[in-house]
């Protein structure tokens, strides 16, 4: 019963709580007549307390209102207030938990008339701007789907329609038939997407006739942010568009005249709605002499011209120039061969024509030719070459070597005569030396790396390739070329220190912490000793970041991480960043409960001093839970766990205080085990959603593929985020049949899109590693393929570099399979794990998607910077796609483009939505 009588109070607070926000007068009353609320506006109005009035009857209020218990109030009356004021009274039942009252909404005459009076002038200043509209402007309105509903008298005048045949039509009763279906598909997707459209249109009128209108079409928008109607207001330009046309045909005739005297050519290409390149003019003295002037080509494609052969590498340059890209290509006319340079024009972001330029190149060729008799072997590449090379006799006499190479020994031209190969590898590497060297000579390139000092004493590391140098199948020497790898070898240091480090801070990460934890138990276990582990939380960091931003934030954890370090003894004791404003200290070794305190409180003690970040003075507390081995738990797992619940209920107490771990915190465990319930429901009955996030080319703008995720459609919670269920998922083993829910989900999407002939891009699936080291996965996707009847290049899976981490000959084998069936397979969050481009060569994957927290806040001063070029460099040059995830601002996305990688995904693009929704903003388009 007090349940109930609480869910009771609860629903009716929060009722009266909304009715708090209104600006009418309210009062509810029960069904005898009592008071049980006003609002503060009631209490103005009768000059009463809330307080004061509960308990008493209506009547003492209004005396002259007559009420019953099942009568429906509509009454006029004249009650005691201020002011006296006549008010109009409506009711409305309200029952709450098997509770009835009534609601009384009060409403003053007065304001009721003022607002009569209010719209009465309002309309006629509305009849009075519509007629000065009708009589000066030309106005049309259409619904949502481009239906006419209203036309003014001057556009009927205009079109020579009367106002009965337009209502009903759309404009294509007025469609000329000059513009393309782009042109207005164009003007569709902007007013759309509730955009203001500006441009002049051709229409024609009902007796044939053609006339010009400058037109601006003004979406309204409704509640929800779509369009309902679109209001259009034109302007006749038709005589102003003559006289351009006029000039233009002027300026045309002279510029014949100039490009005719042209030495070389020139030609302008447009394309028809059927996709035809159609040549529009070609003059120029070069294609004169050649017969390819306007004569012959005008309003034919280059099929009507031209050799099949020749006629197909045109149309493939002209397809790519009317993307957007500038083409260069060579080919033979007539015997000559030419240079054409095809450039794209546009208006807007639309390609409307090609012009290109034609230049003889017979004079090039020849000196090509000449150049190629006379170059003297290698000698630019080899005198410029940033590799260091050395050029060997087969006995291992040094011939030459490029000036990188001396100056990096000191060395002159002179001074090599007499040195040999042994010189200049050092008895450490005697045994590659010979080995190498030999395998060479004997015709087979090799591989190797080494390390040297060089003049100033640094340490430089070389990957060294010998090549033998064959001269008419005969090898005359070997060519030794050695690149240098220190910088390279320094990130992967580099990378190395940061899978075991915070890049923040530059304490141990939560990896490090794990596997020392793990350590530290397995010496108290042997020597029978106990452990401490505590979990640091920041109290509402979250609102310094919101506040002040991520810049003072960081700034913040880098100077709590010094603060930490003083709190502990280094030696003894250890600190790691876990992840966001959660930090961790290891004591390995505790005599007593109260070590662990006195660590929490002696941290509790420094965070007391304020923090003083540029000009802020920042005050911060921390919440700290505590686990004790083995009272707590005899495994890193446990500890962590326990020691993270009693973080939160130190949080729960107020914060800013420490607690040590009790059993009564296993309530969680219970709130665990009932949403793991309802994710087992939620496989049966079939309550997960996919939303698809697009993929782009940021060159182009196009879209090139999508990746899938999954939510859950919870039928009381609502959309419950994937952060919250997929790791219960995946320690629970679910994870295995809602990756096949996934798998099967986006089959059936491409398969509808197929069958809808809407053209397909790839999708991309994450790919759990409990479910890619089973032994039927490449067999599943092959079944899903051959059922849907798809190419596996439509189906794509990411998975994580820990898949690759274990049993290698079983995951070949899967990859092998799957790759046979043209499916694609990349590792995802690349980076946050070992970052190992060994695995990548090893397994042959085809892309790397690089985590979002090496691309936010990214810049060229970052250290984030740094490490992305580098992984998109080494991923290059393994030949492998690279994929920017979590790009959502213009600054990103520059960075990348410098990097040469253009393909992204984030929110900058398009977030996660709907398939039906994906396919209406992606897939339908054109």
């Amino acid at each position: 019963m007090n349940k109930q009588m609480m869910q009771y109070e609860r629903t009716r607070d929060s009722l009266f709580h909304l009715f708090d926000q209104l600006t009418d007068y309210i009062i509810v009353i029960d069904m005898l007549g009592t008071i049980m609320y006003l609002n503060p506006k009631a209490e103005g109005l009768f000059d009463v307390k809330y307080n004061d009035c509960i308990g008493s009857s209506l009547q003492t209020l209004i005396p002259d209102l007559k009420i019953g218990i099942e009568c429906e109030l509509d009454q006029k009356v004249l009650i005691r207030s201020r002011e006296n004021l006549p008010l109009s009274i409506q009711t409305q039942s309200l029952s709450i938990e098997n509770e009835r009252y009534k609601v009384l909404l009060l409403k003053g005459l007065a304001e009721e008339k003022s607002r009569m009076e209010q719209l009465s002038t309002i309309s006629k200043e509305l009849a009075d701007i519509k007629l000065a509209l009708d009589e000066s402007t030309i106005v049309a309105i259409t619904d949502s789907k481009g239906i006419i509903t209203f036309v003014n008298h001057k556009f009927c005048a205009l079109s020579k329609y009367k106002e009965e045949e337009l209502i009903g039509q759309n404009h294509s009763i007025l469609n000329s038939g000059y513009h393309s279906k782009e042109f207005f598909r164009d003007m569709w997707r902007t007013i759309g997407k509730g955009e203001i459209w500006k441009g002049e249109i051709q229409n024609k009128t009902k007796d044939g006739s053609l006339y010009w209108v400058d037109t601006t079409i003004v979406p309204f928008i409704n509640e929800n942010g779509k369009p309902y109607q679109y209001v259009s207001i034109r302007t006749d330009i038709t005589k102003r568009v003559h006289m351009d046309r006029e000039i233009q045909e002027a300026l045309k005739m002279d510029f014949t005249h100039t490009i005719k005297n042209l030495q070389n050519g020139i030609f302008k290409i447009r394309r028809d709605e059927d996709g035809n390149f159609l040549y529009t003019i070609a003059e120029g003295k070069l294609l004169e002499e050649i017969g390819l002037t306007s004569d012959l080509l005008y309003n034919k494609t280059p099929y009507d011209v031209f050799s099949h052969d020749i006629a197909h590498i045109k149309h493939v340059h002209y397809e790519k120039a009317f993307q957007g890209h500038r083409v260069n290509y060579e080919i033979e006319l007539h015997g000559r061969p030419v240079s054409i340079e095809v450039s794209p024009l546009k208006q807007g972001d639309t390609v409307i024509e090609l012009v290109a330029s034609v230049q003889d190149i017979s004079e090039l060729r020849l000196t090509q030719k000449e150049l190629q008799v006379n170059q003297q072997h290698y000698q630019s590449l080899f005198e410029h070459s940033q590799d260091y090379v050395i050029v060997y006799h087969t006995d291992g006499r040094i011939i030459d070597m490029n000036p990188k190479m001396l100056k990096l020994l000191g060395l002159s031209k002179e001074t090599i005569q007499n040195l040999t190969v042994d010189d200049m590898i050092s008895e450490k590497y005697e045994k590659m030396r010979y080995g190498y060297f030999e395998k060479a000579i004997q015709g087979h390139p090799q591989n190797f790396e080494m390390n040297i000092i060089n003049k100033f004493g640094e340490k430089m590391c070389f990957n060294v390739t010998l090549l033998p140098i064959i001269l008419e199948g005969q090898i005359k020497g070997v060519y030794s070329i050695r690149r240098d790898i220190t910088e390279q070898k320094k990130i992967q240091e580099r990378n190395a220190y940061l899978a075991h480090h915070d890049e923040l801070t530059k304490l141990p990460n939560r990896r490090w912490m794990e596997q020392k934890l793990h350590e530290t138990l397995r010496h108290a276990e042997q020597n029978y000793q106990k452990l401490a582990v505590l979990f640091i939380d920041l109290d509402r960091f979250k609102s310094i970041n919101d506040t002040l931003g991520h810049l003072i934030g960081d700034r913040l954890l880098e100077f709590l991480s010094e603060r930490l370090l003083e709190s502990i003894n280094q030696e003894e004791q250890f600190a790691a960043r876990i992840s966001g404003d959660e930090f961790m200290i290891l004591c390995p070794v505790i005599a007593q409960d109260e070590d662990a305190i006195q660590t929490a409180n002696k941290l509790l003690h420094k965070l007391m001093a304020p923090f003083y970040i540029e000009d802020h003075e920042l005050f911060v507390s921390a919440s700290i839970g505590i686990s004790i081995y083995p009272a707590d738990g005899t495994s890193a797992i446990d500890l962590m766990k326990k020691a993270d619940r009693a973080l939160y209920r130190a949080k729960e107490l107020g914060r800013n205080i420490y607690q040590l771990y009790d059993d009564s915190m296993n309530e969680r465990n219970y709130q665990s085990f009932l949403l793991e319930r309802d994710l087992r429901k939620a496989i049966i009955n079939n309550e997960f959603i996919a939303h698809f996030q697009p993929r782009v080319d940021a060159l182009t703008g196009e879209i090139i593929g999508a990746e899938a995720l999954i939510r859950w459609l919870h039928p009381k919670a609502g959309l419950i985020s994937p952060g919250e269920f997929i790791p219960l998922a995946e320690e629970t083993g679910l994870i295995i049949p809602l990756g096949k829910w996934m798998k099967r989900r986006v089959c059936e999407q491409l398969a509808a899109w197929r069958e809808a002939g809407i053209p397909l891009i790839p999708i991309s699936v994450n790919i759990s590693s409990q479910r890619f080291l089973q032994s039927d996965f490449s067999k599943e996707v092959r079944e899903l393929l051959f059922k849907y009847q798809l190419e596996g290049k439509w189906l794509e899976f990411e998975i994580t570099e820990n898949s690759l981490m274990k049993h290698e000959e079983y995951i070949l084998q899967t990859l092998y399979e799957l790759k046979d069936n043209g499916v694609k397979i990349y590792i995802d969050d690349f980076g946050t794990g070992y970052s190992s481009f060994h695995y990548l060569k090893a397994f042959k994957l085809d892309g790397i998607k690089i985590d979002r927290s090496f691309i936010q806040n990214i810049s060229h001063q970052s250290e984030n910077a740094g490490i992305t070029s580098t992984m998109i460099k080494m991923a290059q040059h393994l030949r492998m796609n690279v994929i920017a995830e979590g790009v959502e601002t213009e600054e990103e996305l520059s960075f990348l483009l410098e990097q040469n990688c253009h393909h992204v995904q984030g929110f900058y693009f398009g977030k996660p939505c709907s398939i039906e929704e994906f396919e209406q903003k992606y897939m339908l388009i054109g």
